[in-house]
């Protein structure tokens, strides 16, 4: 079997120069943004009474996000840091996922106006123990804001130590179209002084990620259910993120190859080894699940257990609980399974996507019933929860289509590549 030997990358991303999204594709994100967020101020701050459906549907898709965001960029800290060539090609994409989180920022700084109609304790402070001096509303915003403030700082300073070498090789292939660096000190020395200074960037932000997606999942989602807590939420949260965020690579890389005209450089090894990693992590979803439910379900206290049985059994919400169990673990775990599925994006893509919803559906799960309506008379949920859902959808849309105009910004601007780094054309030419 003949295969290319690909040496031609450098000169052909150089070639494409800046681009733009068409004016089409631009449309069709603002139009979701504007109709997303249209609804959700529709219902947090215009409709009387029901103002939680709003926030709720906010928080929830500003954290599956935020989340996503985060996690792209890891993927890019983790392929540099275990000097993987595999992932090379498409490095690129993962680094311009963390785009959203300078965004992120500011829309947390808006759930702060709306925080008092989901968080329970802003209202009545909690008594047991200390978390009373835990979780007050201004000290918690402070906390949330200024982790995420240093994790999108990391994330910058990384993604810009990566970009630095490639737009200056970019420039000398390419003078009128890209623009050279300040103080360029030539590409070999560029290239050893970025690698190096990757890595080290790379490894801290591996140990931010982690540290603050569990500070933002125990402050934002567990605190909903103050008298609720697993020491193991953190984890389950940053992981499941790295479960989408190598899913949506799938998907990404096919459609934005395509678009750049460098698929040809993204063979079916790279798709296997983004297959396998979204397979694993799908493994690890479920046994961090099953760990975490299994401890609390042997240790049957009533404040540890009261969380799960009203995922589990109470009927306005046990549905979405099967549902979820299928579409992250089951579904994906059994159409996974196969060698050949994983090859090729096209069939691979429908695992992606039940996965991708199935997540969402879970993060709903987490958020949902803790900030829902109770009425403690009847001991059941008030109805509309279809209501809710379909807000979250729109929301999420909103959501989405500024997700995609801050990737899609970052990444046309500069070259879709990691052309001056050493380790691509073993990534390219795998046989």
């Amino acid at each position: 079997m003949h295969h290319h030997h690909h040496t031609d990358y450098v000169e052909v991303v150089s070639a494409k120069g800046p681009a733009t999204l068409s004016s089409k594709w631009r449309g069709i994100f603002i139009f979701l943004a504007v109709l997303g967020f249209g609804a959700f101020i529709y219902q947090g701050f215009l409709v009387e009474g029901t103002e939680r459906i709003g926030w709720i549907a906010f928080l929830h898709n500003l954290y599956f996000f935020t989340g996503l965001s985060a996690a792209g960029v890891v993927i890019a800290a983790i392929i540099q840091v275990t000097r993987a060539f595999w992932g090379r090609p498409i490095k690129r994409y993962a680094e311009a996922m963390g785009a959203f989180l300078p965004v992120s920022i500011l829309l947390l700084c808006v759930l702060y106006f709306g925080a008092d109609h989901i968080y329970e304790w802003i209202g009545s402070p909690p008594h047991e123990g200390n978390k009373h001096l835990w979780l007050q509303k201004n000290f918690m915003f402070i906390r949330v804001i200024l982790g995420l403030g240093i994790l999108t700082f990391v994330a910058h300073r990384f993604s810009k130590l990566s970009l630095r070498p490639d737009l200056g090789l970019a420039h000398e292939k390419n003078p009128e179209k890209w623009t050279q660096p300040a103080n360029w000190q030539g590409t070999e020395a560029e290239v050893e002084d970025s690698q190096k200074k990757q890595s080290k960037w790379g490894v801290i932000y591996c140990f931010c990620f982690a540290f603050i997606i569990s500070l933002l999942s125990f402050d934002l989602i567990m605190s909903l259910d103050y008298k609720w807590f697993s020491t193991m939420f953190g984890g389950w949260n940053f992981t499941t993120f790295m479960l989408t965020a190598w899913g949506s690579l799938v998907l990404i890389t096919y459609f934005m190859s395509k678009c750049f005209g460098v698929d040809h450089y993204i063979n079916k090894y790279t798709y296997h080894d983004l297959g396998k990693l979204t397979f694993g992590f799908t493994v690890v979803w479920g046994y961090l699940f099953f760990a975490q439910y299994n401890v609390i379900w042997y240790g049957n206290l009533p404040h540890e257990t009261g969380y799960l049985l009203t995922r589990f059994y109470d009927p306005a919400w046990r549905p979405f609980s099967l549902i979820v169990l299928v579409m992250v673990f089951i579904l994906p775990f059994l159409l996974g399974l196969g060698k050949k599925r994983k090859m090729s994006p096209k069939t691979f893509a429908p695992i992606v996507v039940i996965s991708f919803v199935g997540v969402w559906l879970e993060r709903f799960l987490l958020i949902a019933p803790s900030a829902w309506y109770f009425d403690r008379h009847q001991m059941a949920f008030e109805p509309g929860i279809a209501k809710l859902l379909v807000f979250d959808v729109l929301v999420f849309l909103g959501f989405f289509g500024l997700w995609a105009l801050m990737f899609t910004n970052r990444l046309f601007k500069n070259p879709v590549m990691v052309i001056s780094d050493p380790k691509l054309s073993l990534g390219i030419n795998r046989h």
